[in-house]
């Protein structure tokens, strides 16, 4: 009994494990890909006064 309830527990633990990392994965590919590239490459320009 002690082997199964062992079993089990580890299981248990390594599939907690695995739901952690794709929620970690999967919140850090939505947030990579929530803004089109475009507007994560914006840089500020300045303006020259024209003379």
């Amino acid at each position: 009994m002690n082997a199964i309830v062992s079993s089990l527990y580890r299981d248990l633990t390594c599939a907690a494990a695995a739901l952690l990392i794709s929620l970690v994965v999967g919140a850090s590919f939505v947030q990579s890909t929530a803004n089109v590239p475009a507007s994560l490459a914006a840089v500020p320009t300045v303006q020259l006064p024209q003379a």
